[in-house]
């Protein structure tokens, strides 16, 4: 499924929340997040690909907010005016071909409940060639929407009115590409074709081509999903107060004394807002502006900034944060003659400096590393914590070369910098988990023998599962007051911000992580995607990487077809017992790493010892079993239906072992082994001391695969060693210190 994102519209309405050059799709709407971010997480289990639709002035803020989500795969479809919906939908279906399903979003609203349940309806539909249409009813309060799904006996429509029979238009459709060009006005798709990427076919003339999506589907034939989550429309300051307070967000630095219906909204934390004694009014403060109104009177901030747009247009236009091509620039504070600045370069990127002349610039590394020449001359690193002054009457070039991104403290015309951070209270945020052992037939004695794990009476162990909230088996919290407490009763315990914001959107916990001895092959199989899974099997579909602790001589694994092959020829080979001729066998050796999607027919080898990190998922359809039998003396269940149904027929060119430069740091050795949409793992080799920063966005999970050391969190210091694993809420500063290989797992 392809994911078409609106995000283009400029926000005016939310001054000084958002700004002409950072509208509102893309301000914080929540902690550490925007609208545009929520909108791409939340649809990150259904979509494969991602058409971004924005305004060209906004590429630099959606690129860089792209940059939170591994493996994405999206395309810009960059506006050089501002268009309606319905050109941005119907050139975006233009490029794609007639079968693709679209899942079309808008980003200007919230959503608080189950949301999944209602794509997986919608997509039912889509294979009938409808367009589909998700509202939410009313509830009992007052009607401030303009944009309705009206049902009748004979149809459902768009429409600008309420009436008894309304539904609010969430601004979320599904439908196939081909079917919405067939539904929509033959002239209209035929102006679109003229656009082209970058629009260069609008000219003055073409103003009619302006118009909303509901203008060019009059007769579409549209099908309503009725959603049951909470749904708010950020349309103004006073719906994102409204939001703010229906969530139980905590309103920072505001006193409140004796006032009736006065609505306050104050985005700069370090100020404090003290409102005595009044009535019916707003306001909305930030760093370098506050908008105070009588509540009534708010939407003339249009009128307003449009006239004192000349003396003042800074502060109508730019917002605290500045996006460019290599990163991001947050100013925090300034005077006359200081400015500090969070200063974010993304992977591979770099800036240029000209000369400066009469002030000098400190840069503070907090997080990657920076490499830095002065003058033209040679690059000197710089690593986390490094500090470095640079004088006045030099030109200078700030190159980040690694895998993550580089983020800095900048202060112009100051000396020092000093930095302070603070730390969750939370001491139960760093825990050790027991894992859940499967004692499958083809499982060996590593488990026991190299992790050293209990295995209790068991005489082989096929599967440890490290880290695991799925109901097919739970791990369980080993060390603090929740020891012996299930993985699942922990994270409601601790609650989901431990999680960070990037898991939000999923209904359970995201991954699973597990090892895997196989003393004998095991069957060749394969895994549905989301879209497959989340239907039939009510689970997750399964993407997961191997890295290859330990292999024995001539271990090997079969990934992918060696040749194009068809279903019938499939069907044949299993009957035949020939399937494993026409599969890719790979030779492999420890410290190797491998990916596979979802739909790759795959079996793991004898002789291989691994570490699994999946989607939280049990859903496997075995293909072929050599004619084992379990334990029951039968032969084992076969899933071919199935399996025919999600596999990937064509022989691939895909490069399944993951091959990425390591970089060296004082103290450790870091490695990018795997990166998809769902997950991100590194290898860290360390032979010192290695700290993880805690962060807003996700949890962290430490596997130990060799050696031995001590992990801590401030609060608590533990020994550490092969085989164990961590789970790191994410507000957790995670220190690692001793001489060992660990893998850190990230969403």
């Amino acid at each position: 499924m392809k994911c078409i994102v609106l995000a283009g519209g400029s926000g005016d309405r939310l001054w000084p929340l958002s700004r002409k050059n950072f509208p509102k799709q893309f301000m914080e709407i929540r902690k550490g997040r925007s609208m545009f971010q929520e909108a791409i997480l939340r649809n990150i289990p259904f979509c494969d690909e991602f058409i971004v639709v924005t305004n060209k002035r906004y590429e630099n803020i959606a690129r860089g907010q792209l940059q939170s989500f591994q493996g994405l795969n999206y395309s810009l479809l960059l506006e050089n005016r501002p268009l309606k919906t319905a050109p941005s939908v119907i050139t975006s279906a233009l490029y794609c071909s007639p079968d693709d399903e679209l899942l079309i979003v808008f980003t200007d609203h919230v959503i608080e409940g189950e949301y999944n349940s209602c794509i997986v309806k919608a997509k039912e539909y889509v294979k009938d060639n409808k367009f589909v249409a998700i509202g939410v009813s009313p509830r009992d309060e007052e009607i401030t929407e303009t944009h309705f799904l009206d049902v009748t006996p004979r149809r459902v429509k768009f429409a600008n009115k309420y009436n008894k029979n309304s539904f609010y238009d969430c601004g979320i459709y599904a439908v196939k590409a081909g079917a919405l060009l067939k539904m929509a006005d033959p002239v209209f798709v035929e102006k679109c074709k003229n656009l082209g990427h970058s629009n260069k076919g609008l000219s003055k003339g073409d103003e009619s081509i302006l118009v909303g999506l509901d203008s060019v589907l009059k007769k579409a034939d549209i099908k309503l999903v009725e959603a049951y989550f909470s749904w708010t429309r950020i349309t103004d300051i006073s719906s994102y107060y409204k939001f703010l307070r229906a969530s139980s967000e905590v309103k920072e630095n505001v006193i409140e004394l004796e006032n009736k219906n006065v609505e306050i909204v104050n985005m700069a934390k370090e100020q404090l807002i003290v409102a005595n004694g009044l009535k019916d009014v707003l306001i909305a403060n930030t760093r370098d502006a506050i908008y105070i109104t009588k509540i009534n009177k708010e939407s003339d901030i249009k009128h307003l900034s449009t006239k004192f747009y000349n003396d003042k247009h800074r502060y109508f236009e730019e917002s605290s944060t500045m996006y460019e091509k290599w990163g991001s620039k947050e100013t925090l504070n300034f005077t006359e003659k200081c400015m500090v600045s969070r200063i974010t370069v993304y992977p591979g990127r770099s800036f240029t400096v000209p000369m400066i002349e009469g002030f000098t610039v400190n840069y503070f590394v907090i997080d990657g590393e920076a490499k830095i020449s002065l003058n033209g001359g040679d690059r000197k690193k710089y690593g986390r914590n490094s500090n470095l002054l640079i004088k006045p009457h030099n030109e200078y070039s700030v190159f980040n070369d690694g895998t993550d991104e580089l983020i800095m403290i900048q202060t112009k015309n100051m000396e020092t910098n000093t930095l302070s951070k603070k730390r969750n209270g939370s001491n139960e945020g760093l825990v050790k988990l027991t894992p859940v052992l499967k004692d499958f037939i083809w499982g060996g004695t590593k488990i026991r023998d190299v992790l050293k794990k209990d295995v209790g009476g068991l005489e082989t162990v096929a599967e440890s599962w490290e880290l695991s909230a799925h109901q097919a088996g739970q791990s369980k919290i080993a060390t603090g007051r929740y020891k012996d407490y299930t993985f699942g009763e922990y994270l409601s315990i601790m609650g989901r911000e431990q999680l960070g914001w990037k898991t939000q959107s999923y209904d359970r916990f995201p991954l699973l992580i597990k090892f895997i001895d196989a003393r004998e092959s095991l069957s060749v199989q394969v895994h549905p995607n989301d879209d497959y899974a989340l239907p039939k099997e009510r689970d997750y579909g399964k993407n997961e990487m191997w890295h290859v602790v330990q292999a024995d001589k001539d271990a090997y694994i079969y990934v992918g077809f060696k040749k194009d092959v068809t279903k019938e020829e499939i069907k044949e080979r299993i009957k035949k017992n020939t399937l494993v001729e026409v599969l890719n066998k790979i030779p492999v050796k420890s410290g190797e790493t491998y990916f596979l999607r979802a739909g790759t027919v795959h079996a793991i080898g004898a002789g291989c010892f691994i570490c699994e990190v999946q989607q939280s998922s049990n859903v496997t359809y075995r293909l072929y079993d050599y004619g084992r039998k379990g334990k029951d003396g039968k032969p084992r269940e076969l899933h071919i239906q199935k399996a025919l149904d999600v596999l990937d027929y064509e022989k691939s060119n895909e490069e399944y072992r993951v091959s990425n430069a390591q970089i060296e740091y004082e103290g450790y050795i870091e490695k990018l082994i795997g990166e998809c949409k769902y997950f991100s793992v590194k290898r860290f080799d360390i032979n010192g001391t290695l700290k993880l920063p805690p962060g807003d966005s996700t949890f962290q999970v430490v596997v130990i695969i060799d050696g031995k050391g001590n992990i801590g969190n401030g609060s608590y210091l533990y020994s550490t060693g092969i085989g164990d694993t961590w789970f790191c809420g994410s507000k957790e500063l995670v220190e690692i210190e001793g001489k060992c290989s660990a893998l850190v797992v990230s969403i």
